[in-house]
């Protein structure tokens, strides 16, 4: 059904409310005008839109979303074919919206396409990753420095996030760990308030966990959950300088 005209942005950007491997959001404005244009396209003058429009949309958006999923949890790994023909059996739909949602995929930069070889999952450079890192790093700073100045507190949700990455790290379970740690980092930039920041957020941080969930050893996990305790106590300083520092730091600092 289609959105309503005066939808926010950010109810437009958000695909599930909630945490999970399955959560992120569409950054490029070509997804937003999409999605804008989809929500008044009943609007005009008295015109009937074809009917499979609206449901080929959402199937390629549930084909997108489970890819992602699939991706983010390393089931799908950098280099594995992604066949329009099998997807398409598996979601039981045609490949009309397989093919849309590798397209949108590939947009994100989570998938590149091959001459006569057909999708597979992008592996990012090292020199791309460290890239990312570095914008990411400014992203989260500012992100920071707006909840330090607007003085929301956040402390018992980022200290429940942290006590449960602690927690999977004791275990070995780096995809649980990969998700709190997410989780931890989305709150930060959602309580700024900004859809802009945090749409751009979301964009980089599902490529970047894409890679580190190929890099990351065990060994690194219990000592990264306990430096995110620096972000905690700058955050509730007040201090808008000590909070974008500290964030930035914590960025730089698990930068692979």
């Amino acid at each position: 059904m289609p959105r309503a005209a005066g939808a926010s942005r950010r109810t437009l950007l958000r695909l599930r409310p909630g945490g999970g491997p399955g959560d992120f959001l569409v950054y490029r404005w070509n997804g937003w005008c999409r999605q804008f244009a989809d929500s008044i396209g009943s609007l005009g003058d008295g015109m009937d839109l074809p009917s499979d429009k609206p449901v080929r949309a959402s199937l390629a958006a549930q084909i997108r979303e489970r890819l992602v999923e699939r991706i983010l949890s390393g089931e799908l790994k950098p280099g594995d074919r992604l066949v329009e023909m099998r997807i398409a059996a598996q979601m039981q739909t045609s490949q009309a919206p397989v093919r849309e949602a590798l397209r949108e995929l590939q947009a994100m930069g989570l998938v590149e396409t091959l001459h006569n070889r057909g999708a597979r999952v992008r592996l990012i450079s090292d020199s791309e990753l460290a890239e990312i890192y570095d914008v990411r790093a400014q992203l989260e700073g500012y992100a920071a420095e707006l909840v330090a100045t607007r003085g929301v507190s956040l402390r018992a949700a980022l200290e429940d996030e942290i006590a449960a990455m602690a927690a999977a790290a004791a275990a070995g379970d780096s995809q649980g760990f990969s998700e709190h740690n997410t989780r931890f980092h989305r709150l930060m930039v959602a309580a700024t308030g900004n859809a802009t920041l945090e749409g751009l957020w979301e964009g980089l941080n599902v490529r970047t966990r894409t890679m580190l969930n190929v890099i990351r050893r065990r060994s690194d996990l219990a000592e990264v959950s306990e430096s995110h305790r620096a972000i905690v106590e700058a955050l509730e300083s007040g201090d808008p300088a000590r909070a974008r520092a500290t964030a930035i730091a914590h960025v730089l600092d698990n930068k692979p």
